[in-house]
């Protein structure tokens, strides 16, 4: 019988995003603080006879060459010459193209998952090496937990940090192109950048009020210039009662701080009587965990 392995893989927030710099190959040098939330994914993995193939419950998610699953598992067969196939299953809880690194926590797990059905023994700095390969966002979900990301994002530093932040995050219907938000970014006008010594010394405090007032994203200054929508979700948000609304990544997502979980339940129930039914409305916490085998 073919043994079936489960994770669950978490969802991406940043609580600082910073952008520093442009390179010569294009790419931006950022800072950020990653973390993880306790929204996540489950996902089985069951080694077949040959191929791969996904399952998932979402007809928004592809289930062929393009699902940064289906990339993840052959990077693997390909790098060290696998022989039989994959079968994954997908349950989706993570919104769909909402800045919450859905994709790349989904194909990290299938890294740890094939690594560990496979018994390739690989480390977790391998791990992170062959992520790069997928995606800037795959490594941190490999990691998990509290982390500071330099470089491309990809350079990470785990904090030995546990901060205790509850939230209520809304996804508008609407999609945002990361790559677009970025070409629109003019750094020479940019006057405040994001306190990202200010929050590295919080977190170490411990204090989840200051982290929630510290958090901060320099791309929201593009997005919701030309999402005005957003705008307007940040003020329904913060008269809803959420101490500090923040953007994810680069939109769409608006994460919604509050004091306390029961806080978050209340500012949802709210919210659904305000939005119309396209706006995916979740309460979720941080947490230390990145990839979960269950």
């Amino acid at each position: 019988m073919n043994t079936t392995l489960k994770l669950t893989a978490q969802a991406k927030i940043n609580l600082i995003l910073d952008v520093i710099g442009k390179r010569a190959d294009g790419y931006h040098e950022v800072e950020m603080i990653m973390q993880s939330i306790d929204l996540a994914d489950e996902l089985s993995f069951t080694k077949i006879d040959k191929g791969i193939e996904i399952e998932v419950d979402n007809p928004q998610v592809p289930t062929g060459p393009k699902n940064l699953v289906y990339k993840a598992a052959k990077l693997l067969f390909d790098e060290y010459g696998l022989t039989g196939g994959i079968k994954v299953g997908i349950s989706k809880n993570i919104p769909v193209a909402a800045g919450l690194a859905g994709g790349s926590t989904n194909a990290a797990a299938t890294l740890v998952a094939i690594n560990r059905l496979w018994k390739l023994e690989l480390t977790n700095d391998q791990l992170i090496s062959l992520g790069a390969k997928l995606g800037a966002d795959v490594p941190f979900c490999i990691v998990g937990g509290t982390v500071l990301a330099t470089g491309t994002g990809t350079d990470l530093e785990p904090l030995e940090v546990n901060p205790e932040l509850n939230l209520v995050l809304v996804k508008p219907p609407f999609p945002v192109s990361t790559a677009e938000i970025y070409q629109s970014l003019e750094l020479d006008k940019i006057s405040q950048h994001p306190n990202l010594d200010r929050m590295l010394t919080v977190l170490k405090e411990g204090d989840d009020l200051e982290i929630i007032l510290a958090t901060s994203n320099l791309l929201a200054q593009v997005t919701m210039e030309r999402y005005r929508e957003l705008k307007e979700l940040q003020e329904l948000l913060e008269n809803a009662g959420a101490k500090k609304v923040l953007m994810s990544g680069s939109g769409p997502t608006m994460l919604g701080f509050t004091d306390d979980f029961d806080t978050a339940r209340r500012i949802k129930i709210r919210l659904k009587k305000r939005l119309p039914e396209e706006f995916i409305i979740r309460t979720t916490k941080t947490t230390p965990h990145g990839i979960i085998i269950k």
